[in-house]
């Protein structure tokens, strides 16, 4: 990987409750940016939702590989983080630190519709 490849601003928010509750009852989850970094964005799998002919295929789900360097940037999991590059949301599937070096981690997401 050559870090000129990392060209899309991205952010990456978290999840978090607060000691308050709502009327039933209920933590409030809430969520903040922890941190803004660059990012390698590529679109790995789609989903097919298809109709009675090819012009009718949708794409329904695409996953996205994200992959950052790891080095000063908060843990990213999934259920806990999501990440926004622009206008855009992907919730997180899945990390993979693939040289075990923990210098590059990719991200495994789709986009929250």
């Amino acid at each position: 990987m050559n870090r000129g490849e990392l060209r899309h601003k991205i952010e990456i928010w978290e999840y978090y409750e607060t000691t308050t509750t709502n009327e039933l009852g209920e933590k409030q989850r809430l969520k903040r940016k922890t941190a803004e970094t660059f990012a390698k964005i590529e679109s790995r799998i789609g989903s097919l939702l298809s109709g009675s002919r090819p012009a009718d295929t949708v794409v329904q789900k695409t996953t996205m590989k994200i992959t950052v360097i790891y080095k000063n940037l908060p843990s990213i999991l999934p259920k806990k983080n999501f990440l926004k590059h622009g206008n855009i949301r992907y919730e997180i599937d899945y990390t993979i630190d693939t040289d075990e070096t923990g210098v590059w981690l990719e991200i495994f997401c789709h986009e929250d519709k």
